[in-house]
């Protein structure tokens, strides 16, 4: 389905880890520099949201992540348009792989919520996390020998589901939160961080980038030591 204006559709992961690192604030100007709508699905809303209100733990995270709603910076999306997709891309993804005999659950449908969305709405993109669902979609055979080396056993692989999942979900664009925050990195959003008084500091400005990578990292997005090293060499 083609859609005259612009979607990205979020993940869970994404929000929690601009939650946790207190960057959820930086959605509004992203949002506004895309031209576009920042979309989750009613099911990424249950794990934001709904879930987490019960949770003492977690509800001050919640009710932020519903102030962004509230503020029309995220979107909801109505479920009765993706669900049956969610549903069967769910569905294909855990009978893709198999280990000593068993099919291995590799997916949430959340994540297929979210991936039927982008899908659905010819979304420019759509920001995921979670390793195993963005590996499954672009480069499922090194997910098979990943999990091969974290199980140590034979991975077998059902080819004809595989190629059934690699068709229904052929163009997708995944990006993960690292890719938004280096963007916000290069508007000069995260500048409020090393500055006072109207000047910024520049000894501060050169640890910016990487100190907000490595908080990523530490608080949910699948980044590895290799990739900040090889993202700050591009950025000097």
């Amino acid at each position: 389905m083609n859609n005259e204006k612009k979607s990205i559709v979020f993940d869970t992961g994404p929000i929690i880890t601009f939650t946790l690192n207190e960057l959820l604030w930086l959605l509004d100007d992203l949002q506004k520099k895309f031209g576009g709508d920042f979309l989750i699905t009613e099911g990424v809303k249950h794990e934001l949201i709904t879930r987490p209100l019960r949770s003492k733990k977690y509800m001050f995270e919640a009710i932020r992540v519903n102030d962004q709603i509230n503020e029309g910076v995220l979107k909801l999306l109505s479920d009765n348009e993706i669900l049956p997709k969610a549903r069967q891309l769910t569905d294909l993804a855990n009978n893709c792989f198999k280990a000593e005999g068993k099919y291995i659950e590799l997916v949430h449908q959340a994540e297929m919520e979210t991936v039927a969305a982008g899908l659905h709405l010819n979304s420019t993109a759509i920001v995921i996390d979670e390793r195993t669902s963005r590996m499954l979609i672009e480069e499922p055979y090194e997910l098979a020998k990943m999990m091969e080396e974290k199980l140590h056993t034979k991975i077998e692989i059902n080819e004809n589901v595989l190629r059934k999942f690699k068709i229904e979900t052929k163009g997708m664009k995944i990006i993960r939160s690292v890719e938004l925050v280096i963007v916000a990195y290069e508007m000069g959003l995260l500048d409020r961080y090393v500055t006072s008084k109207g000047k910024i500091d520049n000894k501060m400005k050169k640890l910016l980038l990487e100190s907000v990578l490595w908080a990523l990292k530490l608080n949910g997005c699948a980044i590895s030591k290799k990739n900040i090293d090889a993202i700050l060499r591009l950025e000097k």
